[in-house]
Parts: structure tokens; C-alpha cells; sequence
């Protein structure tokens, strides 16, 4: 049986190679060291929405729901269609709850070609990139350090098997 953790990544549009990049790690971290702990990451991301207020409350729900909440963040929020600065604060939210599975909250940004710093206001980064290299060098620091915080909590009361049926 393995131990499922969920991990949100919300990027912004321009982000869209960084966003699939991200499934890939996560299988790729999966097949190379989670799994032999018992642990299993799933990849939650927001695939071709153009405008997520109409499923804001999906959103909140599968950020609840995650144990990790990555935001990576190219020069600001993002638009009003497509603004992540509510759903990272209900990330840091539900890191501070210890009712709800969330236990980390990071923030990676893209280094603009332009040079143009990011916007004023936005939380500092946890690493920086430019490159999908580096995009994955930042994401696969992250990745060993939450599978140990794991290693020394006690199972969850849910966890999925090799086949993927649910047990409680």
C-alpha cells in the first residue's frame, strides 16, 4: 500500500511548459524514490482553464486537499481570470490548520528576460529559474525534503494500493 499526497502547483499561462515539466517530475520522483517509501505523489494542476472564477470552488477544494502547494509565479498574480494571491493564502491557511493535510507552502519564480523584476508585493521566492533546468533543480530540491518530513509521521488512515483501489 502506498501513502497518496497530493501536491498543487498552480502556474500562471505563460507557465505551461513549467506546469507539464511538473507531472513529469512527480512521476519521475514517484518511480525513482517515493514509491520504495510507500509513498505515492499526486500532480494537481489547472489544465487549459482560461478562466478558473467559475470553478474557484474546485480550486479551493483540491487546495484543501493537498499536502504541498507550490506557486510559481512568472511577473505578478497573474489576471483576474487566472489570479492566484487568494488561493496562496488559503495555501498558507491550510498549512497553519493542522486539521487539513497541507504542511508546506513554496513559491518559485521565473526570471524575466526583460529583467523586469517581479511585482511588488508578491512573497519572496523559495527558488528562482529560468530555464526548465532549473524549474526542475527547484522542484526536485522540494521533493526529497517533504518525502522525509513523511517518513517520520505515522501512516495515514488512507492509502492506495499498487492497484490504485482506495482502503480506509
Amino acid at each position: 500500500m502506498f501513502q497518496m499526497h497530493r501536491i498543487f502547483c498552480a502556474t500562471p499561462w505563460e507557465l505551461e511548459a513549467e506546469r507539464n515539466r511538473f507531472h513529469d517530475l512527480i512521476g519521475n520522483f514517484n518511480e525513482t524514490a517515493a514509491m520504495q517509501r510507500g509513498v505515492l505523489y499526486v500532480p494537481v494542476t489547472l489544465l487549459n482553464i482560461r478562466d478558473k472564477r467559475p470553478v474557484q470552488y474546485a480550486v479551493d477544494e483540491n487546495i484543501r486537499d493537498c499536502r504541498h502547494y507550490i506557486l510559481a509565479l512568472s511577473e505578478d498574480w497573474g489576471p483576474v481570470e487566472r489570479n492566484f494571491r487568494n488561493d496562496y493564502h488559503l495555501a498558507l491557511q491550510c498549512a497553519a490548520d493542522p486539521a487539513l493535510p497541507m504542511h508546506s507552502v513554496a513559491v518559485l519564480s521565473k526570471k524575466q528576460l526583460s529583467g523586469v523584476p517581479l511585482a511588488a508585493g508578491l512573497p519572496e521566492p523559495d527558488g528562482i529559474f529560468s530555464t526548465l533546468t532549473e524549474f526542475d533543480d527547484c522542484v526536485n530540491h522540494l521533493l526529497p525534503a517533504w518525502l522525509e518530513s513523511i517518513a517520520s509521521e505515522p501512516i495515514a488512515s488512507t492509502s492506495i494500493t499498487p492497484t490504485g483501489a482506495a482502503t480506509a
